[in-house]
């Protein structure tokens, strides 16, 4: 469409719609209890009658956009309006709106004291001023206006509020109490009117003062026991205890169950050192319905912090066993439960616990954390691998618990699932490159099981590059190759490396012996050997020993120690058939 034939859609529009906009377009005043209006040196642009008809198109147009949020096309036609007349206060007054709704600050003062100067007994034109000069932080300017307001415009009390607020803003305390008390006075005494002054008077150390303003509220309305509650709170924040106490005492006479003022006495008795009246508070709290979870949440973890001694230990089992008595479907509670037992070393009951707590709401990253962990712990494999789909089904994007169920594969040797797992785990931690050396670690291990052997090296090279001096790798790495007897130097390399690291870890000697073994260095390999020996009785380096011995030719010695490798275990299958026949068998 060219500009023209837009141009006079637009004029059509503004034909069809000029009764709905024409207060702000013919710059008539919306005046809510105005006073008479006052001598203004105010002249507005008079426009042609073409530029009428541009300048209603274009507000009209611009008022389209803002109805429907289109805030930024908005005010591009608002714009072209003002580029016509920069006089029209309603112009003014919506440019100022949208100019304060983007954060236009600068623009939203200009447009809006404009607007005021078109019309000022216009109080909406007065009430934007305000607004944008508390968006600007000019509270002082902010109050001189809102004050204009309360003051020429009768009916505008409940700006009162917004004064208040400007004054604590600007520290102004004292004449804060007297605008809330020009606020009672026209309102009425309230709960939150009284708190606020309290507040006040705290923040200037009258706590006397903040005191009587709560008794003041308790004697307008006796029966009230929240008023009460808020009292004893003052005394007790004003360190007066014994106060505070005889407060909450008289409510608890009339309601034993008001939940506040227990909540209150548990902070009363932890600042005289009162914990057993602590504890039953708790207690009571942790057993009533009415008190919300979040809040008997908050006094476990208390709890949890404060159990260093056998005896804070189990009051905390008691005290999560009232938790999940009272709430027994709420997943909070077991996993409350959980963490009591556990802390109390009673790890399978609390995994018990985490797991119900799981079935409730299976939503919490860390319960499936604990879990999982306690599973690998008591070597429960196959439902580590349960557990571990059902975290993933939540939590699909966490790495660590597509290692975890790894673990699980990998123990029960069904290692292409291990594999797979463990390619996940390791492309979800691309930015953790610490987690992402233990999934290549076990990728290595794993793909050896297969015997996709490139690929277990390749895994192997790719921690060294980020960790030379891993050990584990070094000497896994190295024991692989020399079973395969495959790249033996870089076998005895790494094996030489991590040895010169771990001079007396007979498994690591054992590994670099046994790469010397595989080249037929015979002598260094009897001689490392029986460095290991020096501390260990390990059965299969008992074996090797054995069986470098056969190799130099003292078979006599050889057997001797074969059978010292069958009584100490762990040997390899060749054993029995060794002894038996006292012939080397590999």
């Amino acid at each position: 469409m060219s500009v023209k034939k837009h141009l006079v859609k637009i004029i059509l529009i503004a034909i069809l719609m000029p009764v709905l906009y024409a207060p702000a377009l013919a710059q008539k005043s919306t005046k809510k209890n105005s006073p008479k209006s006052s001598k203004s040196n105010f002249t507005p642009k008079v426009l042609s009658e073409q530029d009428r008809v541009y300048f209603d198109a274009y507000f009209i147009e611009a008022m389209r956009y803002y109805l429907i949020g289109q805030q930024n096309v908005a005010l591009s036609f608002f714009d072209k309006a003002y580029s016509i007349d920069q006089t029209n206060g309603g112009l003014n007054y919506q440019l100022s709106k949208l100019n304060y709704t983007l954060s236009n600050n600068v623009r939203a003062l200009v447009t809006a004291q404009a607007a005021i100067k078109s019309d000022p007994n216009n109080v909406e034109y007065q009430i934007q001023l305000a607004r944008v000069y508390e968006a600007q932080t000019n509270f002082d300017k902010a109050n001189q206006t809102y004050q204009k307001i309360v003051t020429d415009f009768p009916g505008n009390e409940e700006y009162l509020y917004q004064i208040g607020s400007n004054q604590i803003q600007l520290k102004q305390f004292d004449d804060a109490v007297k605008t809330y008390d020009k606020i009672e006075s026209v309102f009425g005494q309230s709960f939150e009117l009284t708190r606020q002054k309290q507040q006040l008077y705290v923040k200037q150390g009258k706590t006397d003062l903040a005191i009587k303003e709560g008794q003041k509220l308790i004697d307008s309305d006796p029966t009230n026991l929240q008023y009460q509650v808020d009292q004893a709170e003052f005394y007790y924040f004003a360190n007066n205890i014994q106060q505070a106490k005889k407060i909450l005492f008289s409510v608890l006479k009339i309601d034993s169950n008001q939940v506040q003022a227990h909540t209150l006495l548990v902070d009363v008795y932890k600042s005289s050192n009162e914990m057993d009246k602590v504890f039953d508070e708790y207690v009571f709290l942790l057993g009533r319905q009415n008190v919300s979870i979040p809040t008997k949440q908050k006094i476990i973890q208390d709890a949890l912090k404060s159990a260093t001694t056998d005896q804070t230990k189990v009051k905390l089992l008691t005290l999560t066993s009232v938790f999940v008595q009272a709430n027994p479907t709420n997943n909070i509670a077991q996993t409350c439960q959980g963490d009591a037992l556990f802390v109390n070393g009673k790890k399978e009951e609390a995994r018990t616990h985490y797991i119900s707590a799981s079935e409730l709401d299976g939503n919490n990253y860390n319960l499936w954390l604990q879990i999982l962990t306690l599973d690998l712990e008591f070597k429960d494999y196959a439902t580590l691998i349960l557990h571990g789909n059902q975290a993933i089904d939540y939590f699909p994007n966490q790495a660590a618990l597509w290692y975890y169920r790894a673990l699980g594969y990998y123990n029960l040797k069904q290692y292409p699932k291990a594999i797979e797992s463990l390619d996940e785990a390791k492309n979800l931690s691309s930015a953790d490159m610490p987690f992402k050396v233990q999934c290549l670690i076990l990728l290595g291990d794993a793909y050896n099981e297969t015997k996709e052997y490139a690929k277990s090296d390749a895994s192997f090279d790719e921690v060294l590059k980020y960790d030379k001096n891993n050990d584990y790798v070094l000497n896994n790495y190295s024991y692989y190759l020399s079973l395969r007897k495959d790249k033996l130097e870089l076998a005895k390399t790494l094996a030489e490396r991590v040895v010169n690291r771990n001079p007396t870890e007979p498994n690591y000697i054992d590994t670099y012996a046994w790469v010397l073994y595989q080249m037929k260095d015979y002598d260094a390999c009897k001689k490392q050997l029986e460095i290991a020996l020096l501390n260990t009785q390990n059965g299969t380096i008992i074996e090797h020993y054995g069986d470098v011995l056969y190799q130099l030719g003292d078979k006599v010695n050889a057997l001797l120690y074969w059978k010292k490798a069958k009584v100490a275990g762990d040997t390899s299958t060749f054993i029995d058939k060794k002894i038996a026949e006292g012939k080397l068998y590999e």
